[in-house]
């Protein structure tokens, strides 16, 4: 069992992290439909659907994981959705394709592909199935709310930092190895 402050602290990170994922991709459609066709695992005539399709899946999830009733079900969407986009990311490493964004986020936060991405989305899987976890029973007392207010915020920030060094260790390699 889990306690409900983690329950909820983790239901509404993944909701964020769905959601602006789900919100990235559907503002550049084109852009999400070349990061999709770069990748280079599905047929030229399927590119165009599963651009449509992932993003209505994320927003589906986020959704999902706002009401209790639907938490467990939209984990449970979660879990291979976030596996499908890790093997993805793990069979282009293993080609050795690292310099394709990894489209997760917007276009001003190109992410090219590495092992840092693999551990990332463990840790969300991770985070997915706890939410399937039975919640312990008790009551919420406002220490909670600021509890997870608070974890939220760290958890953004640690994410950010995440992002940024993702999308800025190419970069300082190439300068550390130009020299």
């Amino acid at each position: 069992m889990i306690d409900p402050v983690i329950e909820l602290s983790l239901c509404f990170a993944l909701v964020l992290l769905f959601a602006a994922a789900a919100w990235h991709k559907v503002s550049d459609r084109m852009r999400f439909g070349a990061v999709v066709r770069a990748y280079n695992l599905l047929p030229s005539w399927l590119v165009a659907p599963a651009t449509r399709l992932l993003p209505l899946l994320e927003a589906s999830i986020a959704i999902g994981l706002l009401y209790p009733p639907t938490r467990r079900a939209a984990a449970l969407a979660g879990v291979p959705l976030l596996v499908l986009y890790t093997t993805a990311i793990s069979v282009n490493l293993a080609r050795g394709r690292r310099e394709i964004d990894c489209g997760c986020f917007a276009a001003s936060a190109r992410v090219p592909l590495s092992n840092w991405l693999v551990v990332r989305n463990a840790v969300l899987i991770g985070a997915a199935c706890l939410l399937l976890m039975p919640v312990r029973a008790r009551t919420l007392v406002w220490i909670d709310g600021l509890t997870v207010v608070t974890t939220l915020i760290t958890l953004s920030l640690l994410w950010a930092a995440g992002q940024r060094l993702a999308q800025t260790g190419p970069a300082l390699r190439q300068l550390g190895g130009a020299r």
